[in-house]
Formats: structure tokens, C-alpha cells, sequence
């Protein structure tokens, strides 16, 4: 007889996968307490993100944008001293001072310019703690699934392996044919093969984890086993897109753009200067006033303000943009979570607690006769197929929760920090 493992194989997934997800149709929804971050998960992701380069190249923006806007509250203009002297058959000495007066208010306009770039700075710091907030939690879902696998795989294959051993045993004793040995020997060496991809992929997970925290050390906080039952802040998609802090940043650098319209406008209108001198000449006391205009005649720097008015245009239709893109990620991160959510609650209830007895049952059939070796095979890597599907939904489950929580700007209040830097 010829088996196609490459069909089975296939075959045990997609049953595997139909039991989660399927049986979640006609089951009610069911009640459990809210699974808010720990202490000791919310110090983690504190200290990680204290020690983030992306977080410390953010707060340095702050930082400079303050400078510039206590530099912005200054005159724009400083007084010039004019000192002339000349020695000949008549001496002549004057000294004066002069001043550009800020006729159009230049130093308010770039005053507010300079406050609303620092609200954009202080809003991209709160994007970035928001970001690193959510892939380090992403990160520890996927260590912590890529553990379960590891657990499981080792599992499967302690059980094929006896199982293996056992039916060499049977083959000596004549209860088993060749081809059923044979088939038992490459079920183990496929469990084999099987359980150093996990471990591949969990070393991939703990990369990933160290190129987030700069170190190698395996961090020593977990997730609950779920994420609360319900999303932690209602609201239309609409509202929530407000909280993006995408749609943040890209609010305040339209108003920033717009301001900077303004501006422009200002900086393009010539400011008068008035000066004032005095000295002597020979034996005779001078005095004189000065007053001097530019006069935009070659060039009005209109041209300058049509770029900074388009540039504000551009900026606006990217909040647009980041709108849309906002309200896309809660819904189908709300969908996501909704269904996910389900389909767990229909595994702890049809199938976590059967599947150690389903496997027991197997082997006591097969062990007796009454199971084939093959459909003993092929019922057992549906079983952990079923459980492995489990653990990778309780892992899509924590992403979807994660995905929300940073579409709709509540990483860091779930996580109990602060979002400007939790001092």
C-alpha cells in the first residue's frame, strides 16, 4: 500500500485549523474578566523603552525643539553701532546706533511656528513609545508562542519515538508488518524534523526580541494566557482614529505647515530701519536721523510662499491619508480580535481539555488492534495538529490585541506608562 504523507500532512492541517475556527459558529460569547498588563510586564517594556535609540533620538528632538522655541521668543533683531572717524584738514567723528524694527510681528509668527513644531516633536515621542511599545509586546507573543511550539514539538516527538520503539517491538513479535515499522520510523523522523523548525523559528523570535531590547537575555515577565474578552476603549472608528498617534503626528505637522504659511508671508515684508547719530565736525556738533526701507522691486519672495502654501497643502492631504489609514486598522483590527476571540472561546471549551485523552485512547486502540497503524498516524498529528493550531491562535489572538491597541493610540495607557516618558 502507498501512503502520500504530502497529502496527509495537508489533510491533517486544514482539520486541524477547521476544528478552532469552525465549531466557533451558533456558540455564545463568553464572560471573562478584563487581563490588564502586570506590573512586572509594564516595568519591562518601561526599562526597554528608557534604553531605546529610536525613544532617545525622539526625546533629542524635543529637546532641540525647545531650544528653538525659547530662541524663537527673543527680539528678532539686534542694534548695530556705527563708529566713522576721519582725520584730514577738517576732523569729522560721528557715532550711531540703529535698529530694525519687527514692524510685521515676524517674532510671533515664528514664535508660534517654533511652539507648534515642538508639539509635533512631542507627538512623534509619543508615536515612537507607542510603536516600540507594541513590536516589543508583539515580540514577547511570539517568543512565548514559539516556546509553547518548542514544548509541544518535544512532545510529539517523545511520543513518536515510543511509539517508534514500540512498534519495532511488535515488529520482532510478528503483531506488525515491515511497511507499518517502516511507517512509524519516518513518523518519527518527520516529528524530528518538525521540532528543529520550531526551534528555528523560536530563535527567530528571540532575535527579534533582542534587536528590541539590545539584549540577549531572555526576559523574565510573560503575557496572560489571553487578552481580555473585551477591547478596553469603545468607541466608532472614527473617535478612536483620533487617538492614532499616526493621525497625531500628522495633525500637528498640518497645523505646523499651516502656521508656517504665515509666516512665510511675513518673512517676505521689508522692515524699516531707523538709526540715530551724532558727533562733530571741525568745531560743529552733528546730528542726524536715519531711516531706511527695502523695497521689494527684483524679487517680492512670492515664490517662497506658494512653496511653503503647497507644502501645507501636502501635509494636509496626509492627515487625510492618515485618517483613512487609522480607521482602517481599528476595524479590521476590531474584526480580527472579535473573531479570534471566538474561536478561542470555542477551544477552551470543545477541545483543550480532550485532546490528552483523545491521544491516551489512540494508543490504547492501537496497542490492542482494533486501529490501524496508518489511521493511528494519521488521527495522533491531527491531535497535536489541533493543539498546535490552538497555540498559534493564541498568538494571532495577542497580535490582533496589540495591532488595536497601537491603531487606536493605548499601548502605553494599557501598559500603564506615561506617555511622554513615565517619570
Amino acid at each position: 500500500m502507498r501512503i502520500d504523507f504530502q497529502a496527509a500532512r495537508v489533510i491533517r492541517r486544514a482539520a486541524a485549523t477547521f476544528f478552532v475556527w469552525v465549531l466557533a459558529v451558533g456558540y455564545p460569547a463568553l464572560s471573562a474578566a478584563d487581563a490588564p498588563a502586570n506590573p512586572q510586564l509594564s516595568n519591562w517594556v518601561r526599562h526597554a523603552l528608557a534604553e531605546s535609540p529610536d525613544v532617545q533620538a525622539a526625546q533629542a528632538a524635543v529637546d532641540a525643539a525647545q531650544a528653538r522655541l525659547a530662541g524663537a521668543g527673543r527680539p528678532l533683531n539686534n542694534p548695530e553701532l556705527e563708529i566713522e572717524y576721519e582725520r584730514s584738514d577738517i576732523d569729522f567723528a560721528t557715532v550711531g546706533v540703529s535698529q530694525t524694527l519687527d514692524w510685521h510681528d515676524k517674532q510671533g509668527a515664528r514664535q508660534r511656528i517654533a511652539d507648534a513644531s515642538l508639539v509635533t516633536t512631542r507627538t512623534e515621542l509619543t508615536a515612537a513609545r507607542e510603536r516600540i511599545a507594541s513590536e516589543l509586546l508583539a515580540a514577547l507573543a511570539a517568543y512565548q508562542a514559539g516556546q509553547t511550539q518548542v514544548e509541544l514539538a518535544e512532545r510529539q516527538t517523545t511520543l513518536l519515538q515510543r511509539f517508534s520503539e514500540l512498534a519495532q517491538r511488535r515488529g520482532h513479535a510478528g503483531d506488525l508488518g515491515t511497511t507499518e515499522v517502516q511507517l512509524a520510523q519516518l513518523a518519527r523522523v518527520e516529528g524530528e524534523i518538525a521540532a528543529a523548525g520550531h526551534q528555528v523559528a523560536l530563535a527567530e523570535a528571540h532575535d527579534a526580541l533582542t534587536r528590541l531590547t539590545g539584549t540577549s537575555r531572555i526576559p523574565d515577565v510573560a503575557l496572560p494566557v489571553v487578552p481580555a474578552e473585551n477591547l478596553p476603549v469603545a468607541g466608532s472608528a472614527h473617535d478612536l482614529a483620533q487617538r492614532s498617534p499616526e493621525v497625531r503626528v500628522a495633525q500637528a505637522q498640518a497645523q505646523a505647515a499651516n502656521l508656517s504659511v504665515r509666516g512665510a508671508d511675513l518673512d517676505r515684508r521689508a522692515d524699516p530701519t531707523i538709526g540715530i547719530k551724532g558727533g562733530k565736525e571741525d568745531n560743529q556738533s552733528l546730528f542726524g536721523l536715519n531711516l531706511s526701507i527695502p523695497l521689494q522691486m527684483r524679487n517680492d519672495f512670492s515664490a517662497e510662499v506658494a512653496a511653503v502654501r503647497s507644502e501645507s497643502t501636502m501635509a494636509a492631504h496626509r492627515l487625510a491619508q492618515a485618517e483613512r489609514g487609522a480607521r482602517a486598522q481599528i476595524e479590521s483590527a476590531q474584526r480580527r480580535y472579535r473573531a479570534l476571540r471566538q474561536a478561542w472561546q470555542v477551544w477552551e471549551r470543545a477541545g483543550e481539555s480532550r485532546l490528552q485523552q483523545r491521544l491516551e485512547l489512540l494508543e490504547k486502540l492501537w496497542r490492542v488492534g482494533e486501529l490501524p497503524t496508518t489511521d493511528y498516524l494519521v488521527q495522533v498529528q491531527q491531535t497535536l495538529d489541533t493543539e498546535s493550531a490552538s497555540l498559534t491562535l493564541r498568538r494571532d489572538l495577542w497580535q490582533s490585541w496589540i495591532a488595536w491597541l497601537r491603531a487606536a493610540g493605548q499601548v502605553t495607557q494599557w501598559l500603564g506608562l506615561d506617555s511622554q516618558g513615565d517619570e
